[in-house]
């Protein structure tokens, strides 16, 4: 086998400048006139000493707190103003081993892109870190410290050091300690900045619609004046040692429900770097989705990493707390079929086929990749050494490697990683049922126990029927209307049925549709409204035609076809995606699931089963528990809205599920088909035609009814007291009835945004009493004209009511002398932003035109939202809240601990 280092992608010009800085650039139009520029650093919190730890990721804040050519906030400012958004577009991030930024920007504006190149220069090396910055930072990081805070952190704290066997991974989470934070001065965190941000232990990468020779010279320019330390401290390097033990721990939280149990075997992670290292990467991936696939694709087993350069086979489950035995010998008893019977050659032959269609439907879309998927593959070349050899060179390789994999390799690698060497047990529930634990010889004794029952062999069954029972009857298409201005022709089929159809050629292969129709569970009545709202997964889960959902899986082996049905509160239809090649497989399966779902006693079970695994934990979450307060106040206590429960869960019958989802796929005239991609209109007529034009047609028409589940009138408090944490919740609500058209639309989305703009500067950056506010417009037409305005926020339970009242004084300012110029000019850049990259993208076009048909909205709008943004004013947008935005249907959550700290 080749033992040769696989040579990274040709596509992508790369260089080391003399300093150590290393650059990676690549031309790449999707999307056009965009660029992605990276500044990463192999420094994270890993290198903090005891004294320090927070420090990497306190770094990382103060370089958006100002640099030497951005000073304070000037620079938020100056990119908002260009439409790049804070935190959703401009972000950062600090691991253990590294720290990363990202600046994505216009690419066809000279000046942005230079100014680009001077802020990653400037983060590199020239981060202003004032005292004065510092102060408010620290009480932002606290903050964000405080919003992680909860059992998914509890439970990290106290395993990653167990796993990574006591290794220093555990001991350098990058939030870091409170005693640090509160406490490390402006000169320390300086000093942490120039010892590690230095030029060897940095890159840039830029991957989009750009000049490769002047990006080059430019950042030659730029960056060959970066300077290394004098006194250069050695980059450590501390790896996870395998110890070949096993190990056992018990986890108690309060929030805890039933008992869970994590067997998890470890193995140091590979680095792909040679053919060879390829090929077994290949095989791992087959093995995994081999697992997957006999799991029913349940995240019950599963391989996946782990922090400190590990990565695991997992076993998953939580159970009632008198039920763990069982839960676990059951999955135990299938790994043991894998174990010793191993995998069949038609199984291997299967996904082999999947992964060899997948890497050819990759290189088909060579041309079409976006940026930022490219430039991910690149950053782990930079920060790990794993190989980026580019889809070309993967396509070849697979091609070559994939026959070469044999069974014999995959069981036996199956078997190596059922060994009980270096498989850690973590036992978790609450103190109440402890008692219910199993020990570490328990645990072992059930898994023994299973390799003592029968076996029978493995039966596979072959696919040799059609999918479909009876053949369609196709209609006929009856009218076709060319809808120029947006490329779009509206086909009507015989039986009443709409589809719209909108070709583009954004992806070389890729067609996305979606088919809705008025109703979903508004049409069932609250005694059924469970099984209403399960019954799309049902009927998902068991498959339709002649074949169950496993079959199904392997009858579409080697075929891009995603397809599931749905059953909301208001409308009922399918989401799919396929190719060019693979739409007629598509349509079938579509036209299956609505002419013949398939009813199944197993499956049923399964999927509740499973549902009610994942409510165990539920009653004892705070974060839960205010969530479903916060859902049923704002559905005005209505049956639908009650949170989620077991007990809701045994309501869930399967005839009547079957029955309703029958009922709301009944009328084909009722739905309306949705199609953009790049496909030959004139080859998918007829499938149109066969498909859903032979669906059975009643024109009633059905549409949704109202329910009168809005957010009540008048002004509501409650707060919620749950759990001891120091951390409080908080949703704030104004809603009411809106004159829906274009314009005001427009008008509601600028006060959002331009209210979050201003609340992240006062909350967050001069009051630093939170981390990250969140503003939420929700507009709907149907069944009523209604607007709710939602801000949410976590914080200290002391600054509660402070930072409520800021709240409201700024949506004051709003409704009497509306946003700054400035803001609003960044919401107007941000949206024009989106509208251009939109306008290149399958998803947009599928959701823009989702979003009109469900509104009854002209489909052409698209193209007046140019010139209606350039018409909205402060004026226009402040007349628009104080009309709206009224104090007297108002409502205010709040969760608390129960007992707060003096």
């Amino acid at each position: 086998m080749d033992t040769q280092p696989l040579q990274l992608d040709p596509e992508v010009r790369t260089g080391k400048l003399p300093n150590g800085f290393t650059y990676y650039i690549r031309k790449n139009k999707t999307p056009e006139k965009r660029v992605t520029m990276y500044l990463a650093s192999k420094v994270g919190s890993i290198l903090e000493t005891d004294q320090q730890r927070g420090i990497a990721h306190f770094v990382e804040h103060m370089s958006f707190n100002g640099t030497k050519h951005f000073p304070k906030k000037e620079l938020s400012d100056y990119l908002e103003k260009a439409g790049v958004r804070f935190g959703a577009d401009i972000n950062a991030n600090t691991g253990l081993e590294e720290t990363v930024y990202q600046l994505p920007l216009p690419s066809d504006h000279p000046e942005l892109l230079a100014n680009g190149l001077q802020i990653i220069r400037d983060w590199a090396q020239d981060a202003n870190i004032e005292a004065e910055d510092v102060e408010r930072e620290r009480h932002v990081i606290l903050e964000e410290k405080r919003f992680r805070q909860g059992l998914a952190q509890r439970v990290q704290e106290k395993s990653v050091p167990f796993y990574t066997n006591n290794s220093r991974h555990g001991s350098r989470l990058p939030i870091g300690t409170e005693e640090v934070l509160l406490k490390v001065t402006p000169e320390e965190i300086r000093s942490f900045y120039k010892d590690w941000y230095r030029p060897d232990l940095q890159a840039i990468l830029v991957v989009g619609d750009i000049d490769v020779d002047q990006m080059e010279k430019d950042i030659k320019a730029k960056f060959s004046d970066l300077r290394n330390p004098q006194k250069e401290k050695e980059r450590p390097v501390y790896p996870v040692k395998l110890t070949g033990k096993n190990q056992y721990m018990q986890f108690i939280d309060p929030e805890l429900g039933g008992v869970s149990l994590e067997i998890t075997k470890k193995e140091l992670a590979d680095t792909v770097r040679t053919t060879a290292d390829y090929r077994t990467s290949l095989l791992k991936k087959l093995l995994a989705e081999l697992v997957s696939i006999r799991f029913r694709r349940l995240p019950i087993v599963g391989f996946g990493p782990l922090t400190g350069g590990l990565n695991s086979f997992s076993v998953n489950l939580t159970t009632k707390p008198a039920e763990t035995e069982q839960g676990l010998k059951s999955i135990w008893l299938e790994l043991r079929r894998m174990e010793e019977q191993g995998f069949t050659k038609s199984e291997l032959e299967r996904v082999k086929k999947a992964h060899q269609y997948q890497i050819e439907e990759a290189l088909k879309e060579k041309d079409r990749t976006a940026s930022e998927l490219l430039i991910k593959t690149y950053l782990q070349h930079f920060l790990t050494g794993n190989a980026a050899p580019g889809i070309s060179k993967e396509a070849e390789l697979t091609s070559e490697l994939l026959p070469e994999v044999t069974l014999d390799e995959v069981n036996a690698l199956m078997k190596d990683y059922m060994k009980a060497t270096d498989r850690d047990i973590i036992v978790k529930s609450s103190e109440y049922n402890k008692a219910f634990l199993p020990d570490e010889a328990t645990v072992l004794k059930w898994i023994e126990s299973v390799y003592t029952q029968s076996l029978p062999p493995m039966e596979e069954e072959e696919n040799l029927l059609p999918l479909l029972k009876k053949e369609p009857v196709p209609g006929k298409i009856s009218a076709v209307e060319e809808i120029k201005k947006a490329d779009i022709q509206k086909i009507m089929l015989s039986n009443g049925l709409t589809v719209l159809l909108k070709k583009t050629d954004f992806q070389n292969d890729q067609i996305l549709f979606k088919g809705l129709a008025e109703g979903g569970t508004s049409l069932s009545g609250d005694a059924d409204y469970e099984s209403a709202t399960n019954a799309a997964n049902i009927i998902a889960a068991a498959g339709a035609g002649n074949y169950d959902f496993l079959q199904l899986g392997k009858l579409m082996t080697g075929r891009k076809v995603q397809l599931s049905p749905f059953i909301l509160d208001q409308y009922q239809g399918f989401n799919g995606s396929t190719t060019k090649e693979d739409l007629p497989a598509a349509l079938e399966l579509l036209h299956a699931y609505f002419r013949e779902p398939r009813k199944d006693e197993e499956s049923y079970l399964t999927l509740l089963g499973r549902a009610k695994e994942q409510l165990i934990n539920k009653q004892d979450s705070r974060s839960q528990v205010f969530m479903d307060t916060v859902t049923l106040v704002l559905g005005n206590y209505h049956l639908r809205k009650k949170p989620q429960s077991i007990n809701r869960l045994d309501a869930v019958k399967l005839d009547k599920a079957f029955e309703i989802y029958k009922e709301r796929f009944a009328d084909a005239s009722a739905f309306t088909f949705l199609f953009v991609g790049n496909m030959e209109v004139a080859k998918v007529k007829p499938l149109l035609e066969k498909y859903l034009g032979s669906l059975p047609s009643t024109r009633k028409k059905e549409t949704m009814r109202d329910l009168g589940i809005n957010v009540p009138a008048g002004r509501i408090s409650k707060t919620v007291y749950k759990g001891t944490e120091q951390k409080s919740s908080v949703v704030l609500v104004y809603s009411g009835a809106f004159d829906y058209n274009f314009e005001n639309t427009i008008k509601m989305n600028a006060i959002a945004d331009v209210l979050k703009i201003s609340l992240t500067r006062r909350l967050r950056d001069q009051e630093g009493g939170t981390y990250t506010p969140n503003v939420q417009m929700n507009l709907s037409r149907y069944p009523k004209t209604r607007f709710a305005i939602v801000v949410s926020f976590d914080c200290a339970p002391k600054n509660v009511d402070q930072l409520i009242a800021s709240v409201q004084d700024e949506i004051n300012k709003m409704k009497t002398a509306g946003p700054s110029a400035e803001n609003l000019q960044k919401f107007k850049a941000a949206r024009k932003v989106g509208l251009e990259t939109g306008a290149k993208n399958n998803e947009f076009w599928l959701d823009y035109l989702v979003s009109q048909v469900m509104n009854k909205e002209p489909l052409t709008q698209f193209f007046d939202y140019d010139a209606a943004l350039n018409g909205i004013t402060i004026k226009s947008v402040q007349q628009a809240a104080a009309t709206y935005i009224q104090d007297k249907n108002y409502v205010k959550l709040v969760l608390m601990p129960e007992k707060t700290n003096p």
